[in-house]
């Protein structure tokens, strides 16, 4: 394979569903980047992103996008299931499966939760990768000073509609927030206040979610956890989705070094992608230095050990 090639994924959950994805890069490369999207987003929206960081570094490195389920080309689960954060993680960790070398985990809004669900729901193989960068990133539900209380309060009564006779209402009103917010991004494009991908999600997941994310926060014990990672929070200071100080907050529960960018929103890695690439390259430096100095431990250790036993 060309190193400017692109593959197609298509990946089974632990429950039976297709998750579709693309691969950049070699198939065997000695680092991998893995994006995590928001909610109403897909794979397809870390394209800008995705094409400097192929371009930085001559396609050298994997680069993986993939859509969560319920978005995009990927499987969409049948209305009777609940989608939880839990499925989120061990889709994460299927996903994880078609990497190789060091990985460095990338994500967006809402993704940042999906990383902390993950790292709580496998620890060990959280602590296992090589790096986090997370952009406009949240340990806990978004602020969103931008969306008008009603929707919020909207968002909880839709949810008290799911799984009975009300179903079919419940999504019928998350299609129709959707199409709003999809609706402003066309028309504000990386300055609207919400992101979306290029496919409508489907909506039982979306309202299922909006629920999972509000009721989830990250506990003390992950956020030490992910302190063992080295980790990178860039945010915009006009984010109106997830305010700068939010996404501070979360920087100093795992210790992660923290950028504000003057004047970016909560698009930053579509509207700055230069900016976002320069800190993935970072992360994959770090990493590869972190590896060599491991590589340089193991070899001690064994010549201590080959020292130790000879006569």
């Amino acid at each position: 394979m060309r190193v400017t090639d692109t593959s197609l994924l298509a990946m089974t959950t632990s429950d039976g569903l297709m998750l579709a994805g693309d691969r950049c890069g070699p198939s065997f490369a000695a680092a991998t980047v893995v994006y995590v999207h928001g909610l109403l987003c897909d794979g397809s929206w870390w394209q800008p992103l995705t094409k400097q960081v192929h371009e930085r570094l001559d396609g050298q490195i994997a680069q993986i996008v993939w859509d969560q389920r319920g978005h995009g080309h990927s499987g969409r689960p049948h209305r009777s299931v609940e989608t939880t954060l839990e499925h989120l993680a061990d889709d994460l960790d299927t996903v994880l499966t078609e990497a190789t070398g060091s990985i460095v985990l990338v994500t967006h809004s809402a993704g940042s939760i999906v990383a902390a669900a993950y790292a709580q729901r496998y620890p060990a193989r959280a602590a296992a990768l090589s790096g986090l960068v997370l952009f406009n990133a949240t340990g806990e539900f978004p602020e969103f000073p931008a969306l008008p209380q009603h929707f919020a309060s909207a968002a909880a009564r839709i949810k008290g509609l799911r799984h009975g006779r009300l179903d079919h209402v419940a999504a019928a009103a998350a299609s129709v927030a959707e199409r709003r917010f999809r609706r402003t991004a066309r028309r504000l494009g990386s300055k609207a206040p919400l992101a979306t991908g290029a496919r409508p999600g489907d909506p039982r997941v979306l309202t299922d979610l909006m629920h999972a994310y509000r009721h989830f926060y990250l506990d003390p014990q992950t956020a030490v956890r992910l302190r063992s990672l080295p980790s990178f929070v860039v945010t915009g200071d006009r984010d109106r989705v997830v305010p700068a100080a939010q996404s501070t907050r979360f920087a100093e529960k795992i210790w992660a070094d923290q950028q504000v960018v003057p004047g970016a929103g909560h698009s930053l890695p579509r509207s700055d992608p230069e900016l976002a690439a320069e800190v993935i390259v970072a992360a994959l430096d770090v990493a590869y230095r972190a590896d060599v100095d491991q590589l340089l431990l193991d070899q001690d250790g064994e010549l201590a050990a080959d020292t130790d036993g000879a006569p």
